[in-house]
């Protein structure tokens, strides 16, 4: 091997290294995350602190116990942002790369308003489904429990597995006109349909535990098991660590009043 060929030999970690230094077309997106990060962090300092001493704050929380409201649903977009949005980094990165320099933000602020919308809805679909659930009146703990429950088990289907699945494929997009804004939209609905099938039971267990003084934790859990699925080259152990880890969490909140319990 020459001298040159073998200068264009690089190490996996140095690939990585330069791939994290290059300029990355979905930055403005993932600040948006961030700064959505930091409003709920904001949100449970000051006003959420209290959600878990007996106070319902404007968060999903009332929407599961029958009070929801503007404020329920606008508290459900924060969470989307915050959560699904840096899932959908990869599908951004596609969308900018592959239009046109001049229309390139257009191109992925349409995706990720769609994408997004997806979401949204769902929250809204939860919202009309409060009075529902009010009526069952479980305690806070039963019903974190049983949406814990119900996302271990989603986890180990074959529709989560085909939904992770479809989470990675592309979708063509044209250059220019409404043709591409068709396609950038089409491509955020794909994408957030099966984001949406894939995560929809993990979200629900974050409507269940929003309000409460741990959010902020459940939140994190919740979006490094999105993160990991959506970015693992090899997601089915990741998938099964998180059913284990969900459902090991759901038979600690059936036990009585452990003394570890920390939310």
């Amino acid at each position: 091997m020459t001298v040159r060929g073998a200068a264009r030999v690089r190490s996996p970690r140095t690939m990585a290294v330069r791939r994290l230094l290059q300029p990355r077309v979905s930055l403005a997106f993932e600040l948006v995350a961030v700064a959505a990060w930091i409003a709920l962090v904001a949100w449970a300092m000051t006003g959420g602190s209290h959600a878990g001493h007996g106070h319902h704050h404007v968060s999903a929380t009332q929407a599961v116990h029958g009070g929801a409201g503007f404020g329920d649903l606008a508290m459900w977009a924060l969470m989307s942002v915050a959560m699904m949005l840096p899932a959908a980094v990869p599908a951004l990165a596609h969308v900018g790369t592959n239009s046109l320099r001049w229309r390139r933000q257009r191109a992925m602020a349409t995706f990720a308003a769609v994408y997004l919308a997806v979401w949204i809805g769902y929250g809204v679909l939860l919202l009309g489904a409060a009075p529902l659930w009010a009526r069952a009146r479980l305690p806070g703990d039963a019903a974190l429990a049983c949406a814990l429950a119900l996302a271990a088990a989603w986890q180990l289907t074959v529709h989560k597995r085909r939904a992770l699945r479809d989470c990675h494929r592309s979708s063509p997009l044209p250059p220019t006109g409404w043709r591409a804004v068709a396609g950038a939209g089409r491509f955020g609905l794909r994408q957030g349909g099966a984001c949406l099938r894939s995560c929809w039971a993990l979200m629900l267990v974050m409507a269940v535990a929003s309000g409460r003084s741990g959010m902020l934790g459940w939140m994190a859990v919740l979006t490094g098991i999105v993160m990991t699925e959506r970015l693992a080259r090899k997601p089915r152990r990741p998938v099964q660590l998180a059913a284990v880890a969900l459902a090991a969490a759901a038979v600690a909140l059936a036990l009585p009043a452990p003394a570890w319990r920390w939310y």
